[in-house]
């Protein structure tokens, strides 16, 4: 049998520079329930973000010529775009406003900057490094607590062709991101071919329903439960794929080539 227990609670709402690691240690003492060996802790990228001081009052961007050209594209903010730039390694005009960038290999909407959760005039970014932002926590819990525990530290995404958020990690410390199945045999004996697991990108969306996305104020949350995938040490796994070798990358560009069928139905 396996248990699989979420526990969190909430938090005061945070809209400027913080001590991250005196608010987690409030959050344990305030469920009550201390971290163990094998438990994870999964935290709000945008919580991470701004206990940095990753964010900006709007006000103050002042948009390149760059900037004004990608917002002109698709009706977005200068100022947006502007940051958008900034803060990744490449950038395609959508729909509404919107920019899918591409930041530290992972396809987000914006690069991941959003006007909700921060107080109004301002924008919050992702933590320069999440990845580090995760081993610190992870060695502060260490050091305070005694606890082997793994961090994945999360935001919100949308998948292609589907309505509403799910989970991904964008950061993490001490877990297995990606278990390969390749090589293994389904429940008929066949062997995996191309199946790797997301482990740490299915450990945020378990933690999303209670996270929330609006008022909750939830933004720690402890896993426990899945110590199998728990490691005391790092692993350096890059989680993203080249866009050659996407697939929904791969059907698009077919779609937009006329590369679909029935060729009645599509037409």
């Amino acid at each position: 049998m396996i248990k699989v227990e979420l526990i969190s609670d909430r938090m005061r709402r945070e809209s400027r520079k913080f001590n991250i690691y005196n608010r987690i240690e409030k959050f344990f003492d305030k469920i009550k329930v201390f971290p163990e060996n094998g438990d994870i802790i999964i935290v709000s990228g945008k919580y991470v973000a701004i206990s940095e001081g990753r964010y900006y009052r709007l006000d103050g961007v002042v948009p390149t010529e760059e900037a004004y050209e990608l917002a002109k594209a698709n009706g977005g903010d200068p100022r947006i775009a502007e940051l958008v730039l900034r803060e990744s390694e490449a950038v395609m005009p959508s729909f509404a406003g919107i920019f899918m960038a591409s930041i530290n290999g992972i396809l987000q909407p914006n690069a991941g900057i959003d006007k909700s959760n921060i107080k109004e005039g301002y924008v919050v970014l992702y933590p320069e490094n999440p990845d580090a932002s995760a081993r610190k926590i992870r060695l502060f819990i260490l050091d305070s607590y005694g606890a082997k525990v793994g961090v994945v530290i999360t935001d919100s995404r949308i998948y292609p062709t589907r309505k509403g958020t799910t989970g991904i990690a964008i950061g993490y410390s001490g877990i297995l991101p990606i278990v390969d199945e390749r090589g293994s045999e389904d429940l008929f004996g066949k062997k995996l071919k191309v199946t790797k697991r997301a482990i740490a990108d299915q450990i945020a969306t378990m933690a999303q329903p209670i996270m929330g996305e609006s008022n909750e104020s939830r933004p720690l949350v402890l896993l426990r439960g899945l110590s199998s995938y728990v490691i005391n040490r790092d692993i350096d796994v890059n989680l993203s794929v080249n866009y050659e070798e996407d697939i929904y990358f791969a059907a698009i560009k077919n779609y937009i080539e006329g590369k679909v069928y029935p060729r009645e139905k599509a037409e």
